[in-house]
């Protein structure tokens, strides 16, 4: 009979312990620290963040969305003048990539200066073109040589001063360099004499 006494005296102590012990507990408040990283993405897989209370053993985590790892940008398309350009990176781990686009470079316009005619060479007007791609914005004109002007006294040319032998009688202008000259210069001889057989001049 003491036996089974003791034995409820100490279940009622027991249970009257445990219950001082759950009345003194409070409830707890996680505190979680920084999230870090516990499984690194792939180009296909999620991965997985993970941050822990600082007061127990609770845990939460949050995936992490697949990413590429992109290496550098390089010209894939160059720009010119007048068309767009385009710049690649491709992902180190597949074969994703991913496109920018380069502005046209437009035309960077020279001037190509006027060479002038002389008597026996040709000359040209003054132009402009693109030195990057070559396109023409103002095309150069070629200008036909000027022929030799009329002599001074001692048989030079007024223009260039050079001695001409064969000056054509009747336009003063030396034939030799002219397409057809032999034929132009014979019919001004032929016009020159009859113009000297009809007026004397």
């Amino acid at each position: 009979m003491k036996r089974a006494l003791s034995l409820c005296l100490s279940l009622l102590l027991l249970l009257c312990g445990g219950l001082v012990c759950a009345a003194d507990d409070e409830p707890h408040t996680h505190i979680f620290g920084e999230w870090y990283t516990v499984t690194e993405p792939t180009c296909i897989d999620e991965g997985e963040e993970r941050r822990d209370c600082e007061g127990c053993d609770a845990f939460e985590t949050r995936p992490i969305d697949p990413r590429h790892s992109f290496g550098e940008w390089y010209t894939f398309i160059e720009p010119s003048c007048t068309d767009e350009g385009e710049e690649r990176r491709d992902c180190e781990g597949c074969d994703a990539f991913e496109t920018r686009v380069v502005p046209a470079l437009y035309h960077s316009f020279v001037i190509d200066p006027a060479v002038p005619a002389t008597c026996t060479t040709a000359g040209k007007t003054q132009g402009e073109h693109c030195e990057l791609c070559g396109a023409v914005k103002t095309k150069q004109v070629t200008l036909k040589p000027l022929g030799h002007a009329v002599l001074d006294e001692n048989g030079n040319c007024r223009l260039c001063g050079e001695h001409i032998k064969d000056l054509c009688p009747y336009c003063h202008r030396d034939h030799s360099g002219e397409l057809f000259g032999s034929l132009t210069a014979w019919l001004h001889r032929l016009f020159y004499s009859v113009r000297i057989f009809l007026l004397g001049t």
